[in-house]
């Protein structure tokens, strides 16, 4: 996660990268225009250090309403990046209690509450949950040497089949596109 945080910090440094701008409204889906509307700085908690990263407002020339286009490894109101997150949802699929996941994370900033990693793995099953079963099919169709355990190494929950198939996947996508993907050593 950290390569794509300093990534964008990078190439964020002379302002948004004309290629980036938004093409649609996220308010009233409007496609057209957008002008620049400045930009605010929000602090980045990763796995490893504190950054700061900046996220650029547009203004809909349609609908006159503002948005913030935030980075892909960012949610809008959460300080942590999805690496941090996702740490959290693996551990609480081993079966961990809240109290041990919050304990244990090791972090460079204060120990998040209980109820927010709670919040944090709901968002995260709703988002698994709405996954559309066509979503499986193309991921299958586009990467048919997958490895699929049987037996005892089946994964025993749904999160298990998710992050085995995510590793696969990540480790053939820095192979064909050559770029460096989060999580992949």
């Amino acid at each position: 996660m950290e390569t794509c945080v300093k990534t964008y910090r990078m190439l964020t440094l002379g302002g948004y990268p004309k290629e980036w701008r938004p093409t649609k409204c996220r308010h009233c889906q409007a496609q057209g225009k957008f002008h620049h509307h400045g930009h605010f700085t929000r602090k980045l908690y990763t796995l490893d250090e504190i950054l700061e990263i900046v996220i650029f407002r547009f203004k809909c020339i349609s609908c006159g309403r503002t948005f913030g286009l935030f980075p892909p490894f960012l949610i809008p109101h959460r300080g942590a990046a999805l690496d941090v997150q996702e740490q959290v949802v693996r551990e609480m699929d081993k079966c961990q209690s809240l109290q041990t996941v919050a304990e244990n994370l090791d972090l460079p900033t204060e120990s998040y509450s209980e109820k927010g990693l709670w919040r944090w793995k709901k968002d995260w099953d709703r988002l698994r949950a709405s996954l559309d079963p066509s979503f499986w099919t193309r991921v299958l169709t586009h990467f048919p040497h997958l490895r699929i355990p049987q037996g005892a190494e089946k994964p025993g929950t749904g999160w298990g089949w998710t992050f085995l198939i995510w590793e696969q996947i990540r480790h053939q996508l820095t192979s064909q596109v050559g770029v460096a993907v989060p999580g992949v050593g």
